[in-house]
């Protein structure tokens, strides 16, 4: 086999034909994969951070329904806005029952809010110490919401015992939502 002119000519364009062809096609797709792959990667990685963060999503109607219950359990502990006057005499009684003397009662303004109000009550309270701590505590086991929002304890230097208080409970309840129309 002869290798002559022709034969070089034709290596040089199979030559020119595959260095081209690696520039104009091989080179481009390649480039183009590698953007593809990243594309990939980056949508991958975005998939992740999405089922990470939308990993508690399925139990989120059963979290609504526990939260919902939470609610109807708290607005049944919270008396009518008719009823205030019957808890305030219910605690007024047992601080009779307690031994303690109320010296005075005072009402302040109720605060409202969206779905509860919050009517504070501060009271003057003397006696035995151990009387106003089962006060305390029967105030505590009450079947409705009240917080001791502020409480002054000062002891009586006459007798061995003796306190006063000076004591500020809040009172939760359901607002009044009916509405008189006037004709």
């Amino acid at each position: 086999m002869r290798f002559g002119f022709r034969e070089l000519i034709f290596v040089i364009a199979m030559l020119g034909l595959l260095g081209s062809s690696y520039l104009l096609v091989f080179q481009k797709a390649n480039n183009r994969r590698q953007v593809l792959q990243a594309e990939i990667e980056q949508k991958q990685r975005a998939l992740a951070n999405l089922r990470q963060a939308t990993a508690g999503i399925e139990d989120l109607n059963g979290k609504i329904d526990e939260l919902q219950k939470a609610i109807e359990f708290f607005e049944s502990k919270l008396p009518q806005e008719k009823e205030v006057d019957k808890i305030l005499k219910e605690v007024w009684q047992m601080a009779e029952a307690n031994s303690l003397q109320t010296r005075t009662v005072k009402t302040l303004k109720a605060e409202r809010s969206s779905g509860y109000s919050e009517q504070p009550i501060q009271m003057t309270l003397s006696g035995d110490f151990n009387g106003f701590y089962a006060f305390l505590l029967q105030l505590e086991k009450l079947p409705r919401i009240t917080r001791v929002t502020q409480m002054d304890l000062k002891k009586i230097d006459e007798r061995d015992g003796a306190m006063s208080a000076n004591v500020t409970l809040s009172i939760f309840f359901e607002p009044d939502t009916t509405v008189t129309t006037v004709q």
